[in-house]
């Protein structure tokens, strides 16, 4: 049986007689549809021709639009004079015009996936790279995706009557969080959680807990009663070694102990115990050596599908490369890294939190501790990120501070909030920080902090 091209041509000329009835619907049908949606060429000519009497502001009718396609010669392309009469015989309904409108919409998405699927067929045949391939591909039917039905504009009032049921939600669940819960209340209060499509970077340089951290973070996360979705992306270390420090801090036994395995009965118990825990959660560790960012958007990709991908850890983001475009400038590669880790945190609606490393300038200064010019390779870092937190131990330059274990955790950067400082404290022989308080500081949030940053 021959297969016949997704085409609606009662749709097509449904939508285009309304404007016959309701001069105001040209503007709805402008504003979701464009020439190459309709499949017929006659009705291509007659959308190209009533869009030119529109944005000349001439009254769209059966005269009006005769004259201006006899003008331009083009009346026999749209189909005749008998034709462009019958479109108004066409319209069952003008109340039914949206519908008519997502019909013809849909087909022509239907179409360009079809084109767009023969033409990755023929290219299929003669790549030189298959995994800028792979990504070319995917860029094509997500940008195909992304022109669906599109949905009108939103009054100001709706969104506002939509926020604040949701704050009356969240007033009647309590806390102060409405992300995901780090379970550090300072964090918390900075922050209200880790929120959906935000990037946060958290950068530091080496031997400041910066894998530690970023590890607890996930963990406690996943801890959470919903038990959210951990994708944990490590290009520095490897999964056993990442583990191995899941299980020192969940078991709260010695890293060097746990290595050699020299365990007492009550460390055995408190291991097997921390593995059945562990068990329980949705933490998933990728160290198969993904380097390419896009490679990482993929496999994130493939994991909202499933709808198993609530957050997204990358440790570290240096160790990331680009396309091939980009390859030998370091600068403009890094740049494309963080874009596309930003644009993985949107299009997914999750937050990504990816470490960084700091240039070797802070060595070299009396001051060590780290500021926004410090973040290596590109200041493009700072622009993607939502958030940016530096880390720095005192004790690591100073071996005689009364802060011991002590990590300052400096906010200088939150695009929803405000900057600051606070402390953690960071048990390093079992890779686990935590508050500096064991009960939850309920301090209520500087409205007066909030303004400045507006």
């Amino acid at each position: 049986m021959e297969q016949k091209i997704p085409q609606n041509i009662e749709a097509e000329q449904a939508v285009l007689g309304s404007v016959f009835f309701e001069q105001g619907s040209i503007k709805t049908i402008l504003d979701k549809l464009q020439q190459q949606d309709f499949y017929s060429p006659n009705h291509q000519v007659l959308y190209t021709v009533m869009r030119d009497l529109h944005h000349e502001d001439i009254f769209i009718d059966y005269t009006t639009l005769i004259d201006r396609l006899e003008n331009r010669n083009l009346l026999a392309k749209a189909g005749g004079v008998e034709y462009v009469a019958g479109l108004i015989d066409a319209v069952p309904s003008t109340a039914n015009l949206l519908n008519y409108i997502n019909i013809v919409k849909d087909k022509s998405i239907t179409r360009r996936i079809q084109d767009t699927c023969r033409e990755i067929i023929e290219k299929s045949y003669t790549i030189d790279n298959t995994p800028d391939f792979i990504d070319d591909v995917e860029k094509k039917v997500i940008g195909i995706t992304k022109d669906k039905r599109t949905s009108d504009f939103k009054g100001v009032g709706e969104i506002a009557n939509l926020l604040v049921g949701k704050i009356a939600e969240q007033a009647q669940i309590g806390g102060n969080v409405t992300g995901l819960d780090t379970r550090y209340y300072e964090f918390n209060r900075y922050t209200l959680g880790l929120q959906k499509s935000d990037l946060l970077i958290i950068a530091a340089r080496p031997s400041m807990g910066k894998t530690a951290f970023a590890l607890n973070i996930a963990l406690n996360v996943a801890k959470a009663k919903s038990r959210p979705h951990i994708a944990f992306f490590s290009l520095e270390m490897g999964v056993d070694q990442l583990v191995m420090r899941l299980l020192s801090c969940e078991a709260q036994v010695d890293n060097f102990k746990l290595r050699q395995g020299k365990l007492t009965p009550q460390e055995w118990e408190k291991i097997h115990f921390a593995v059945g825990s562990l068990s329980q959660l949705n933490l998933y560790f990728d160290d198969s050596g993904t380097v390419k960012v896009t490679d990482l958007r993929s496999k994130c990709r493939k994991l909202k599908q499933e709808e198993k991908l609530d957050l997204v850890v990358v440790d570290y983001l240096q160790l990331l490369s680009g396309t091939q475009t980009n390859q030998g400038n370091r600068v403009q590669e890094v740049s494309e890294i963080s874009r596309v880790l930003k644009e993985v945190a949107r299009e997914l609606k999750v937050p990504v939190v990816a470490l960084s490393q700091l240039s070797r300038n802070v060595e070299m200064r009396k001051e060590k501790k780290p500021v926004m010019a410090d973040l290596r390779e590109s200041g493009s870092i700072e622009q993607d990120a939502d958030i940016v937190m530096f880390l720095y131990r005192e004790d690591y330059y100073d071996q005689e501070t009364t802060k011991k274990n002590h990590v300052e955790v400096s906010i200088a950067k939150n695009r929803s909030g405000t900057i600051g400082e606070f402390e953690l404290l960071f048990n390093k022989n079992m890779s686990t920080f935590s508050n500096l308080s064991t009960s939850n500081n309920e301090e209520t949030y500087n409205i007066d902090q909030a303004k400045d940053n507006f």
